[in-house]
């Protein structure tokens, strides 16, 4: 299994702090993790993107903030039949039709350590898939 881990980054960075974390989290269910990379030219992000998102199985999504790219990996993500797992602290929107994805796990946070033990909960069941 591998997990590809990614936030909004358009509108402020605030979110980033928290990829190592959720790679942490990940990796201890022994699941190989890719971090989406900021920069490049659009076409070369894309392909970047779009390569390593069919490498993985699922998508682990921080979505407390809007983002175009954001939605268009999970976008993506469904299309290739991935696993997709939405993270959001609480009291922040997340659009209805995120919420609508068919077996998409929506994970509501208040603080790190909450989203740290939600997350390695939810990821049980992927980690022994190895």
């Amino acid at each position: 299994m591998k997990a590809y881990i990614t936030c909004p980054i358009t509108h402020t960075k605030e979110r980033l702090n928290l990829l190592p974390e959720i790679e942490r989290v990940t990796q201890s269910k022994r699941i190989d993790t890719f971090i989406f990379q900021i920069g490049g030219k659009p076409a070369e992000i894309f392909k970047r993107d779009y390569e390593q998102l069919k490498a993985c199985n699922i998508l682990i999504a921080e979505v407390s903030e809007r983002s175009h790219g954001v939605g268009i990996e999970i976008g993506i993500s469904f299309c290739l039949g991935h696993e997709i797992i939405l993270l959001h602290q609480k009291g922040n929107y997340i659009t209805s039709l995120a919420q609508g994805i068919p077996k998409a796990q929506i994970i509501e946070y208040e603080k790190l350590g909450d989203l740290k033990e939600k997350l390695s909960f939810a990821l049980d069941k992927y980690g022994a898939q190895n």
